[in-house]
C-alpha cells in the first residue's frame, strides 16, 4: 500500500505496516490495492513465494460498476477481502455509526440544540462526475425545477476557490441539506458524500443510491433523508421547502446524536479492523475465494443497479 507505512492503529501497537518488499515473507498479511493489480492476473507479477502462514488480502474501496480487471482470473488467489461491504473480511467502510458516535463521545451534546441556526441557504451538492447514464443526474435534473440547488465542482457553476476539503466545509456549514447522491446505486455503498460531507458538518444529508435498508443499517437512525421515500423529486422538493420553515420538524434528523442505539457493530477504521483481525484469527484457519467476481458482482450481477441507457454524454447544471 504505497504511502501507509508505520504504526497506523494506536490500538494495535504491535501491528506494523510497511511497503518494503523485503519484509514480505516474515508478514502476517500481503494487501493487494485493487487499482495496482494487473487486469489479467500474472504469477510473474505476484510475490515470488508465498508463506503458509500469510493471508493474501484483496482492498478495494469503489463498488463492482467501477471493476476493470478480470476478477475471474484471481480465483484462488485471495484469502480475505477490505470492502465497504460488511459482509468483507475486514470492513473498509467509508464511514460508519460506530466512527461517528465514538467522535462524539464526552461532546456534551445539548438535545435542544437548534441546526438550523447560522444555516442561510437550502441544499447544496458537490458533483465532479457528470455522466448522462447516471440515476442521480436524471434525478436531479428534475429536482432542480422544484427548488434551487447551489452545485459546485466539475458539474455545476460554482467553485471553491482553494480546491481542499476546508474550502468545501465552509460552504456546506451554510446550507440545511446536503445532497448524498452515490455516482452508483449499490447494495451498502454509502461513500464520504455521506459521512464525511453530510453528517461531520451537521448538514442533513438527502441520499440516492444504497436502498433505503441499508441505511437504515449502516446510518444512525433518522439521521437522513431517502428519495425513495418520495413518489417524485417534486414531492421531495416540497418536503424539504417545509422543514426549511419549520426548525422542529428539521432538528428532528439530529436527534441521533444524543440518542445513541443500544448495539453498535464494532468499527475503528480499516486498519486497525485489519489488525484486530490478524491478532484474533486461529492460527490454523484458512479461507480462499475460489470465485472472487461472483462474491463481489453478486449471485446474480445484482449487487448494483445498471446505469441508464441513454447516450452518454457529460452533463453540466
Amino acid at each position: 500500500m504505497p504511502g501507509k507505512e508505520g504504526k497506523l492503529c494506536p490500538l494495535f501497537p504491535q501491528c506494523t505496516f510497511t511497503t518494503s518488499e523485503e519484509n514480505i515473507q516474515n508478514a502476517d498479511a500481503v494487501i493487494f490495492e485493487n487499482s495496482q493489480l494487473p487486469l489479467q492476473y500474472s504469477k510473474t507479477e505476484m510475490p515470488p513465494k508465498r508463506s503458509v502462514h500469510q493471508q493474501w488480502i484483496w482492498f478495494i474501496s469503489e463498488c463492482p460498476n467501477y471493476l476493470s480487471i478480470n476478477l475471474n482470473s484471481y480465483s484462488g488467489i485471495f484469502n480475505w477481502t477490505i470492502t465497504y461491504r460488511n459482509d468483507s473480511d475486514v470492513s473498509g467502510a467509508w464511514g460508519s455509526s460506530y466512527l461517528v458516535y465514538k467522535r462524539l463521545k464526552g461532546a456534551d451534546l445539548d438535545p435542544k440544540t437548534d441546526f438550523s441556526l447560522g444555516k442561510t441557504k437550502l441544499a447544496v451538492w458537490f458533483i465532479s462526475k457528470c455522466s448522462s447514464r447516471a440515476h442521480r443526474i436524471i434525478y436531479a435534473k428534475e429536482l432542480l425545477k422544484h427548488i434551487h440547488i447551489d452545485i459546485f465542482g466539475k458539474c455545476g457553476q460554482l467553485v471553491c476557490e482553494k480546491q481542499d476539503f476546508q474550502c468545501t466545509v465552509g460552504y456546506i456549514r451554510q446550507y440545511k441539506f446536503y445532497l448524498a447522491f452515490e455516482n452508483m446505486k449499490c447494495k451498502k455503498y454509502i461513500t464520504e458524500k455521506f459521512w464525511r460531507h453530510a453528517l461531520g458538518n451537521n448538514v442533513v444529508p438527502v441520499v440516492l443510491g444504497a436502498p433505503r435498508k441499508d441505511y437504515e443499517y449502516l446510518a444512525p437512525p433518522n439521521s437522513f433523508i431517502h428519495v425513495d421515500d418520495f413518489e417524485s423529486p417534486k414531492a421531495l422538493a416540497g418536503y424539504l421547502k417545509l422543514l426549511d420553515n419549520d426548525k422542529e420538524m428539521y432538528n428532528q434528523y439530529f436527534k441521533w446524536k444524543t440518542n445513541p442505539p443500544q448495539s453498535i457493530p464494532l468499527d475503528d477504521g480499516v486498519w486497525c479492523n485489519l489488525c484486530r483481525n490478524l491478532i484474533e484469527i486461529c492460527p490454523t484457519s484458512r479461507k480462499m475465494y475460489t470465485n472472487l467476481d461472483k462474491w463481489y458482482r453478486g449471485e446474480n450481477n445484482d449487487e448494483c443497479e445498471p446505469d441508464i441507457d441513454v447516450a452518454y454524454n457529460e452533463v453540466h447544471f
